[in-house]
Parts: C-alpha cells; structure tokens; sequence
C-alpha cells in the first residue's frame, strides 16, 4: 500500500484505512441485505395491490422503487469507498466520504449500514490529507 506520494502509509494511517475499510464492508454486507428485502417486499406488495386495485395498483411501487434506486446508489458509493480503502487511495476516500450519502444510507439502507457510514465519515476525516 503506498500513498498518492509513493511513500508507504505509517502504521497509524494503515490501522485506520483497515478500521474503516471493515465499517465499509459491513455497511456494505447489510445495504445488500436490505435490497434484497426490498425486492422481496416490492414483489409482494405489488401483487397484493393489484390483487386488490387491478392496474392501478402498480402505482404503490413508485417509492418503493425510489427508495431501492437509492439504496443501490448507496451500495456503488460504499464499494468504491471500500476499494479505495483497500488500495490506500487516501484522497479517493476522501473524495467519495459524505455526510449527505451517510444520511441517505441511514433512511433507504436501514441502521446498521447509516450508522456505521456516519462512524467511517468522522474516521475518514481524521486522515492525513495526501
């Protein structure tokens, strides 16, 4: 792992970048469950809707669909974060950390994933700018 400078990381900063890159791979593990879920659920719904309303009700899929849209935006974020956690690629990281995108993890991904993007978000601000 070298930095953008090509000089090696210290310890320190390799801890970090391995602390966080696990936050990333949880959060990323449960955005993924929770789509999965979300499918699920959009299916069902959607059958018990147009069961009950005929055509009509394939409009009830509307935020469902927004939301999963959301959440995969969530899922290509945290992959690229984790990738760039993985090679080192300090000013990536730091690039691709956002307070906002946490937010967004923590309404459409559920807790675990928001909460642990929230956590990362401080960690990766506390990292030598390369």
């Amino acid at each position: 792992m070298t930095s953008a400078s090509g000089q090696a990381p210290s310890p320190e900063v390799e801890r970090a970048l391995g602390s966080i890159r696990t936050m990333v791979l949880v959060a990323l593990i449960f955005a993924i469950i929770t789509v999965l879920l979300q499918l699920v659920g959009a299916v069902g719904f959607v059958a018990g809707l147009v069961s009950l309303m005929g055509s009509a009700g394939y409009l009830g899929v509307l935020p469902m669909l927004v939301a999963l849209i959301l959440n995969v935006l969530v899922i290509r974020r945290s992959w690229k974060m984790y990738s760039a956690a993985g090679n080192g690629d300090i000013a990536a990281l730091k690039s691709l950390n956002s307070l906002g995108w946490a937010i967004v993890a923590l309404i459409f991904s559920g807790i675990i994933p928001g909460i642990l993007l929230l956590i990362a978000h401080g960690r990766i601000n506390d990292l030598p700018s390369p």
